[in-house]
Formats: C-alpha cells, structure tokens, sequence
C-alpha cells in the first residue's frame, strides 16, 4: 500500500520516522511523542541535506486536521511554510506573511492589526470585535486582533489556511487561520547564533540551546532580540518612531515517562518597547476640504511622507508585555487512537502613552493612555481514532475564557480628564466538533464534519464626559452549528481533487467604544456559506508542485465598521454594524518547481471579485447630502440611519485587491569544496485596495509592489553562513491602513508600510 493511502486513512505514524524528516510535528499539536523521533533522523541525515536538496521538493506535513498529513492530501486551501524558508525569506512575523501567501493581507493602525484573508478580516477596532482570520500559537488561538502579529521565534512551520474553517480550527474563522508552531525539543544537544546588523542601527540577536537532561526528559531555550532605531522622524520633537526594542525568550521541557505517554510545556515571554506611529496625518479625504495643515495661519511644516517625516506635538509611546504558557499532554490508547489535551494561557497588555489626536504640533487635544489587556485561558482535547481499514474519526471539545479591558483617556489642552472610557468584556466559548473521514473506495473519500459553539459575552463601561458620568452594561448569547462536507478523489497517488462545502460563524458582540450617550449596542454574528472546488499535483518526480482554488462565498450579516457623528456634539464614534449580504469570488494557483540543479521557484497569484449585497449606511464626510432611494426607511440594529444614508449595494470589501501575486526564487550554488552560495529573491505585487466602505479613492492604496533579495556564503553542512539582505529594495512607499476624519478640515490618517531596510547576519550552528 502506496504513503499516499497511509495517510488518507489517517495512519500518519505508520509512516515512519522517514516522513518526519521534515519537522512537523511541533509542541501544542498531536502526536509530542513523534516530535523526537523526527527530530532525531533528521539529525542523523543533516550531513546527506545538501546532496540530497534536488532530488525533490520539501515535504511538508502540516496538523490542520490534529493528524499528521501530507500538504497535497489534505482537501483544503493551505499554504505551509516551513522555519528555514520564512528565515530565508525575512519574514519575521505574521504580517510579513503576505510575501509568500495567496490571498492574505495585513496592515497595522497603532496597536490594531487588520489581518484578511479572501477580503475577510478585522470587523473594529475595540475589545468587543473579532477578526474574521483567526491566529493559533502552538494550537492556542488568541483572544483579540491586537494580540495577533506576534514575531517569530525558533518556529518550524506556519500553516495559512484560506477560506471559513467552521469545524475543527475554531471559533470565528470565517475567511481563514494561521496557524503557527514553534520547534520543539528534540534528543540532540544542539545550539545556534545568528547575530543581526542593518541601518536605522539595528543590532539582533537570535538562537537556541537544545539540551537533552536523559532519554525522557528533553529541554530547549529560544531566544531573540531585535533594536534599531525608528523609521519615521517627528521633525517636530526631534525624536523617531517605529524604531524596534524587543526582547523574547521561550523555554521548552518534553517529557515521556513512557513509549505511549509525553508531556510538554511551553513558556515565552516577550517584552515590545517599540514605539509604532500611532495614526499618520496623510492627506485630504475630499478633493474640496484642506487638511488640518492646509488651513490659512498653519505656521508648521507638512508632512513629507517621501523622506518619513512628520509633525506633531506628542511622543506616541508604546510598551507591550505578553506572558504564554501552553501545557500538552498525549496519550497513546492503541496504534491508531490518542488522545491530546492541550491547555493554555495567555496574558498580554499594552500601553498606549502620549498619544498625539489632531496629528499635528497645535496643542489640541491628546490619549494620555490606551490600554489594551487580554487575559485569556484555554483547554482543548482531541482524541482521534481509525475506524476500521476505511475510515477514521477526530472529535473534540474546546474551551475558551477571556477577559479584556481597554481604559482610555483623554485630555485637551484645557482640561485634564475630559473623556474617561473604562470598557471590559468577558467570553466564554464552548465548542464541541467532530469529523469524519470514510473511503468509499481505494480513490474516493467521503468527510462530513461539524462543530456546535456557543459564546457568552458580558459587557460593561464606566464613562465620563464633560464632567457627566455613564454607567453602561449588556450580555447576550450567540451560538451556531458550523457543518462542513468535502468529496475529494485520487486518480493517482500525486494528484487530488476535491470539492467542499462548508459553513462558517463569527460571534455578535458590542460596540465597546461606542457612543456613550447612546444605549448599549451591539451587532448580530456573522455567517458564510462557502463552495470550494480544487485540484493538487504533484510532477516529474515531485520536481513540480501545483495548487488551484475556485470558491464562491456567501456571506450574511457580514460585520464591517462604519463611522457614526453625534449631531450634538459632533465627535466620531467608530462602530461594528452588519451588511445584509456580501458575496466573494475567487481563484487561487500556487506552483512550486525544481528547474534546475539548485534552483527552485515558487509563485502564487489571486483573483478576487467581490461585492457588497444591500448595505445602506451614512458616509460621515458628506453628512449633508440627500439619503439615497434604496436607503429611505431603512434601519440599523433597529436604529434609523442618519441623513446622508448611501447605497454600497456592489462596492468593493475593504482589505479585497482584484489581483495580486507573489514569487519567490532560490538559487544554491557551489563555489569551492566546502562552501556554497545561496541567492534569493521574493516579490510580492497587489492591485488597488480600499480601506472604507465607501471605496474612497483618497482612503485607498494604489497597485504596488515588494521586491526582497539575499546572498549568503555558507558551508555545505550549514554550520556557519553570512548573508547579505534586503527588505522593500525599491524603496516604496505604500498606506497598510487607514480612515477619516470628517469636518472642515476632513483629511485621510492611518500606517505606511516600512521602507528599505538592509544589513546583514552572521549564522553559526553549534
């Protein structure tokens, strides 16, 4: 019986130490017993890596479905990457993802992080709203959006997974997840050093010592640090910001008291006192109305957004502190059933200090403090089993707990206090799913899956403004059945084809930075009905590699954010409401190829079409304007819309370019006896994207592209190496997000990407 069969039945073990070679079976996921023997052959073969690097492409084992299957098995849209690439790549966390994954975008806006997947991402941007792709670290998701860009560290392999995932990745993946995994101890002692220095002064540090105390009880020590200074010059204060001050370490104990039983526990700490631009003035949002620095009288500079530099009166300052621990226990109950309980814990906070509101030097009005704290606890068992020879079965519950809380505020030049926020929210989600897989016959096989969630949020705010106290509360209860059925056939052991339906579910919530002098709102939860087909293959004795995706999603109730202005006092509240409808199309292609000895290429490209259904919502920079015929009589979350209401029945999702594509090239070549060259590049280009409702062409980035290159000097068994590297070559200046501001003087502010960035790394392996 041929691998590909072993795996289709679910029997990733029999597969043997050889098909771990490639490392992916990591802490926090199944089978912690199968880690060590990976690791251990994959040391003994270290020295046959470099003859043997062209006979094939990488294989990847990924755990998307908590078994351990090959990439090409698995009847779903997922693009694995394993540590080595993302190190040679220079991507260093999950927004640099985008470089090498299909359909994925990422922005940040001071401590929000809008990650989408197919146009579906962060709905807004307070405690009380979820992302629509879901982030897990070491098979933990995380609570809330602005824990989820965390930098990568001693990581074997990240897992993208594209499209809704209602039944065994979790709650409130409706475009996609990420899944990332970090090294686990192996039987070996090993360590390794890579030291880091570029401009903007940077200096980095990064390795592991693997220790092994006896043949049960294996350890591990990750380590990085990361400073350099910032980016973007506040001309006015002499000062910078975006620069890097990071500071991680992880620590790893594997123990197996016996062949059928291991535990695992994680720890990592990470101390960020990098200060990110907290929200750039930009640009004019209409055509017709100067920004704040275009009035007659402005007696300071422009913003010069070519040279980086900018101009305002506060030092936006940032300091982030994560606390993680992840507890994982397997217990093998025969050779084809186990049983893995994982349990984590999360504590993250951020303070937000002196952040500038009016973006620039006038001494208007400013956040004394955002905080954003997240403590989050998780439990999780997985018990998987084969069914007879045909068929197998994976069932589990999961837990979640979390509590946040997001105190804000703000003082103007007159009056200390004038705007006290004082939110929290609390979760508990239960979940329960269960999937199973039968062949029908050697080539066909039949999965129907699903999972029951359930979440219960409570709400709370103590407010004061203007010297008027507010006391608000809420709770409710959201809850969905989220099944998945998939028919995938194999012609032949290095082809599938597949065809999916599935359905996705994101929780309701509240508006936890709303309008205080308004009652409690909330939003509805989010659906999605998506139609998959897709074909994989691999060639020419796995020297080719290639994927494509056709899908069709229908969305209801899609959450999105909207800008609401109180008439009486003026002031923009940003808020969650649902559209009636909106429906994604779209075609993903990634390739992979040997073409020569040492060269191998990698390349993807997306398609996307997609469209608001009836959504009527009022455009806070045109509140004068008549409301639209469509938009007459309707309401929102049993609310009448303000005047001004337009039809966005057809416009384009925020986060959604038509196209966009990325490849990648590698190129390993000798140059004595014992050493070798390695060159790189990756280009990564995107059409136009728009970042409101509105597809306001002032509040959208044009098409662009990335280009990143490398060349390093290594021995052939990897032990030293020194690389030369280069991020965003060209220089390119690029909006990752951004919003308005409406009134007089509207005007567009937001993030711009990072810009050129060279240095180069020392690598040593002990």
């Amino acid at each position: 019986m041929s691998s590909l069969r072993l795996i289709r039945r679910g029997r990733a073990l029999a597969l043997g130490a050889t098909a771990l070679v490639g490392g992916c079976l990591a802490t926090g996921q199944v089978w912690a017993q199968a880690q060590t023997q990976g690791a251990a052959v994959q040391s003994q073969n270290g020295a046959q890596a470099d003859a043997s690097r062209d006979l094939g492409l990488e294989e990847i084992l990924v755990t998307a479905e908590k078994r351990a299957e090959g990439l090409q098995n698995i009847p779903i849209a997922i693009t694995a990457v394993s540590g080595e690439t993302l190190e040679k790549a220079g991507v260093k966390e999950v927004g640099d993802l985008v470089q090498l994954a299909p359909s994925l975008q990422f922005g940040t806006r001071s401590t929000n992080v809008f990650i989408a997947m197919r146009g579906i991402g962060q709905a807004g941007q307070d405690i009380g709203s979820q992302s629509g792709v879901t982030v897990s670290l070491d098979g933990v998701p995380l609570l809330n959006h602005f824990m989820m860009n965390p930098s990568f560290l001693d990581v074997e392999r990240v897992e993208v997974l594209r499209g809704p995932q209602g039944t065994i990745q979790g709650r409130n993946a409706t475009g996609g997840a990420i899944n990332v995994n970090s090294k686990a101890p192996t039987d070996q002692t090993d360590a390794e050093l890579a030291l880091t220095g570029g401009n903007y002064s940077r200096f980095g540090a990064k390795g592991f010592v693997n220790v092994p105390l006896s043949d049960k009880v294996l350890t591990r020590v990750s380590f990085q640090r990361d400073r350099a200074d910032g980016w973007t010059d506040n001309a006015y204060l002499g000062r910078h910001n975006d620069n890097a001050d990071l500071t991680e370490v992880r620590g790893q104990v594997l123990v197996k008291p016996s062949e059928i039983f291991s535990i695992s526990a994680l720890v990592d700490y990470t101390r960020d006192r990098s200060d990110p631009s907290f929200n750039l003035l930009l640009g004019r949002a209409d055509p017709a109305r100067p920004t704040p620095a275009e009035v007659p009288g402005y007696a300071y500079p422009r913003n010069n957004i070519d040279d980086l530099t900018f101009y305002f009166n506060e030092p936006n300052q940032r300091d982030v502190e994560d606390i993680r621990a992840t507890l994982t226990a397997h217990l093998d109950l025969g050779p084809d059933t186990s049983i893995t309980s994982t349990t984590g814990f999360i504590k993250h906070d951020i303070d937000l200090t002196n952040l500038d509101v009016d973006l620039t030097p006038v001494a208007s009005a400013r956040f004394d403090l955002i905080g954003l704290y997240a403590k989050q606890v998780t439990q999780e068992l997985t018990a998987t089993t084969d069914v007879g020879s045909r068929a197998d079965l994976v069932a589990g519950l999961f837990y979640m707990h979390g509590d946040s809380s997001e105190p804000l505020y703000l003082s103007t030049a007159a009056v200390k206090n004038l705007l006290v926020y004082l939110p929290a929210e609390t979760l508990d989600s239960y979940a329960a799913y269960a999937q199973f897989r039968y062949n029908l016959t050697d080539n066909l096989r039949a999965t129907a899956g699903g999972r029951y969630t359930l979440d219960s949020k409570s709400y709370a705010m103590d407010a004061t403004s203007g010297g008027r106290h507010y006391l608000l509360g809420d709770n409710d209860i959201w809850k969905a059945f989220t099944p998945r059925f998939v028919l995938d056939y194999a012609p032949q052991d290095n082809t599938l084809v597949y065809a999916s339906v599935s359905r996705g579910f994101k929780s309701g919530g509240f508006n936890t930075l709303g309008d205080i002098t308004q009652p409690v709102n909330f939003f509805n939860p989010e659906y999605v009905w998506n139609y998959e087909i897709g074909t994989k293959a691999k060639l020419f004795d796995n020297k080719l590699r290639m994927g494509l995706t056709a899908f069709y999603a229908d969305y209801t109730n899609l959450q999105q954010t909207v800008f609401r202005t109180n008439v009486q006092t003026g002031v923009q509240f940003p808020k969650v409401e649902n559209s009636s409808a909106a429906t994604i199309k779209g075609v993903e292609f990634e390739v992979e190829a040997i073409l020569a000895e040492g060269l191998k290429v990698a390349g993807a490209a997306t398609r996307l079409d997609t469209a608001f259904g009836k959504f009527c919502n009022n455009d806070p920079l045109y509140p004068t304007l008549p409301t639209a015929a469509a938009c007459v009589g309707v309401t929102s979350d049993g609310q009448a819309l303000p005047p001004g209401a337009k039809n966005l029945e057809g416009n384009t999702l925020t986060q959604a370019p038509k196209w966009q594509f990325n490849v990648s090239g590698e190129y390993v070549f000798p140059v004595s006896g014992a050493l070798e060259v390695t060159a790189r590049a990756d280009y990564k280009w995107q059409s136009r994207v728009y970042f409101d409702i509105y597809n306001n062409p002032l509040v959208s980035q044009d098409g662009y592209g990335l280009f990143n290159a490398s060349v390093g000097l290594g021995t052939f068994d990897k032990a030293w190496s020194l690389t030369g590297w280069v991020r965003n070559a060209f220089d390119v200046r690029y909006i990752s997000q951004a919003n308005t501001s409406p009134g007089a003087t509207a005007y567009t502010a937001g993030s711009i990407g990072m810009p050129r960035m060279y240095g180069a790394t020392l690598y040593h392996r002990f």
